[in-house]
């Protein structure tokens, strides 16, 4: 098909090239026409319109000229002699595809694609290079061409041309572009999926790594990484494929060994989004049934790969891709089937703090509860597992996390009779950090069980567990003021529950219950060992406590937090006066202890409002 020289002409009034352009179309429709063929003149004619097309204003009027149907006339009777023509042909081709799908489309009609395909075979490095620009303009945001690039072998081609080459002349890295705009098409990314290209990747990556230059190729090794996760992602085969390869020590070096302090700020940004991308390949080369029990028989490897699950530093941690991982991945399901099969306690908590990083994303929460994590993790709050305090704090971290805020999970905890444990551990442990974190599950149960109605069944069983000593056993002994606070709003939520009478006559006299007894006795002494003056009991009763912390000027509680405990004092008394069963003695005793002291809060002080309204409710 010749070029419409005529309406080119009237096209191109008032562009700088346009005797270049129309000289060189015609030099292309002499050509095409001719029976002796002069390859030389259509060469420097493709050469000039190829310069020409980097003005993007000139593509639309020769694509409309036919000057793609033109040049897939030549290319199909050049029969691979003519090099310099073929190359120059393309270049025209590709700048004519730039940002622009209707000469694409025409591209893909023309059917210049697998025409070619058998110019590989020339092994000629300038005609693959540019065959290799022309694939990747041609196919970019467009379906149809990434699929017949696929269909007709080329995409074989291009990934035999992936490897790690400190010369490249961009031939590398334009196939390995041209591919990953493939693996992101459906039907392309299956005719992509095999073993070859698998291990093509995987290898180009690692060589990448091993030199030393990974910082030098972040382009090649982004497009790289991604094609390879888009490519394994649904397929078990191609998965075990990378741990069959022997990969998986690789993927861990990597993850450990390219955490480097980086100053260019985008570098850096790029290369931890490699690194996600790598986990995410480590994460879906394990996940499958044959190989995670492949890797449980591999201690060593399984201790490396939950140390990168489990590591501070890792990208597991940060919020989307924790989410990701959950969401997507079904990292913890993975891993709590993991937890299931082994008894080795250090691989456990490995395991468990992995999954503590898994629950601090809201959406995670639910997923997590339905992988059975409540259920699966109680039984390490067992007397019989005291000795792994690790494992414990751990799990009493998740259990926390998972009910906070997150109804169904609360529910589990209680039907799963996790709180009972929890109630159990609290009182037997000596440790006051444990101490202190295990009576978070009970704030956090309350807090996102009275927040719901109709439950009032789920709310005796809770009360019934004697869950409310533990809180303001919290309340009176610590010196964190969160820790207060914490446990102060689950009381008052508590006390603030009208329909809950029965409840209320059960948690009342732990407000005015005197100090547990504690014993002073002198410590015995290990003269082995450095001596440390023990931490001073705290001897005063919960109420006294709560007393001091409002009332005291000494205290260094913040306002909010004292204005917090008058709230719940005030609702303690609402509670005692509407309660079934007569309980005046909490509201005398409440009146004997505090209110000469908050009759004394000075009338100008924020306090004072709160403090004022529940002096008048202790005088009424």
């Amino acid at each position: 098909m010749s070029i419409s020289v005529d309406t080119l002409r009237k096209e191109l009034e008032n562009v700088q090239d346009e005797t270049v352009i129309l000289d060189s179309v015609t030099c292309l429709n002499n050509l095409l026409q001719a029976d002796e063929k002069n390859w030389e003149q259509g060469t420097d004619a493709c050469k000039n319109l190829a310069n020409v097309l980097r003005t993007a204003s000139v593509r639309t009027p020769l694509g409309e000229a036919n000057i793609i149907e033109n040049l897939a006339s030549l290319l199909q009777v050049t029969l691979g002699q003519q090099l310099n023509f073929q190359v120059q042909a393309l270049r025209v081709l590709g700048n004519l595809c730039f940002d622009h799908e209707q000469n694409r489309k025409r591209v893909k009609e023309a059917g210049i694609i697998p025409i070619v395909v058998p110019w590989f075979d020339i092994k000629q490095k300038d005609l693959i290079r540019t065959i290799c620009g022309f694939y990747l303009n041609s196919s970019m945001d467009y379906a149809p061409i990434q699929i017949e690039i696929a269909e007709c072998g080329a995409a074989t081609l291009l990934v035999d041309l992936v490897r790690y080459d400190e010369e490249d002349d961009g031939t590398i890295t334009m196939a390995i572009k041209v591919l990953d705009s493939l693996a992101s098409e459906d039907t392309a990314r299956k005719l992509l999926a095999n073993s070859h290209t698998v291990k093509t990747y995987i290898n180009m990556i690692e060589q990448v790594y091993t030199s030393g230059e990974y910082m030098e190729e972040l382009d090649n090794l982004e497009n790289a990484v991604d094609t390879l996760l888009q490519i394994i992602m649904d397929d078990d085969n191609l998965q075990n494929e990378i741990i069959d390869l022997g990969k998986l020590n690789f993927l861990l070096d990597f993850l450990e060994n390219t955490d480097i302090l980086i100053s260019n700020k985008e570098e850096k940004e790029r290369l931890e989004e490699i690194r996600k991308t790598i986990s995410k390949i480590t994460i879906y080369a394990t996940s499958t049934d044959s190989k995670m029990n492949e890797l449980y028989d591999n201690q060593l490897l399984l201790e490396r790969f939950l140390n990168m699950a489990g590591s501070e530093n890792e990208v597991v941690h940060q919020y989307a891709h924790c989410i990701e991982l959950v969401e997507k991945y079904n990292l913890s399901k993975l891993l709590l089937d993991l937890y299931q099969t082994t008894e080795n306690a250090t691989f456990q908590y490995a395991i468990l703090g992995c999954l503590k990083h898994l629950c601090l994303p809201v959406p995670n929460k639910t997923k997590i509860g339905q992988d059975d994590c409540i259920r699966i993790l109680t039984p390490a709050l067992d007397e019989s597992k005291d000795m792994l305090k690790r494992n414990q704090f751990l799990t009493i971290g998740i259990v926390k996390l998972l009910c906070a805020g997150n109804y169904e999970n609360a529910v589990k905890v209680i039907e799963e009779n996790t709180f009972t444990s929890v109630v159990s551990f609290i009182k037997r442990v000596d440790d006051v950090a444990a101490k202190s974190e295990a009576t978070r599950i009970l704030t956090n149960l309350i807090k996102t069980i009275w927040v719901e109605k109709d439950n009032i069944e789920l709310r005796n069983r809770v009360i019934e567990a004697h869950i409310i000593e533990p809180i303001t056993e919290l309340v009176r002994t610590s010196t964190y003021p969160v820790l207060k606070n914490d446990g102060v709003m689950a009381l008052t939520l508590i006390f603030s529950d009208p329909d809950s009478k029965s409840i209320l006559d059960k948690a009342l006299p732990y407000i005015i219950a005197d100090a547990p007894v504690v014993d002073i006795s002198e410590p015995s002494v290990n003269e082995d060992e450095p001596q440390q003056a023990p931490p001073k009991p705290e001897l005063r009763s919960f109420l006294q406590v709560l007393v001091d912390d409002i009332c005291l000027e000494k205290s260094e509680l913040p306002v909010q937090i004292k204005c917090n405990m008058c709230v719940l004092l005030l609702k303690v008394i609402e509670a005692a006066r509407s309660a079934v069963q007569g309980q005046e003695a909490v509201i005398t005793t409440i009146k004997s202890s505090a209110l000469e002291k908050l009759e004394a809060i000075k009338n100008d002080s924020e306090l004072y409002k709160y403090s004022n309204t529940l002096v008048m409710a202790l005088k009424r």
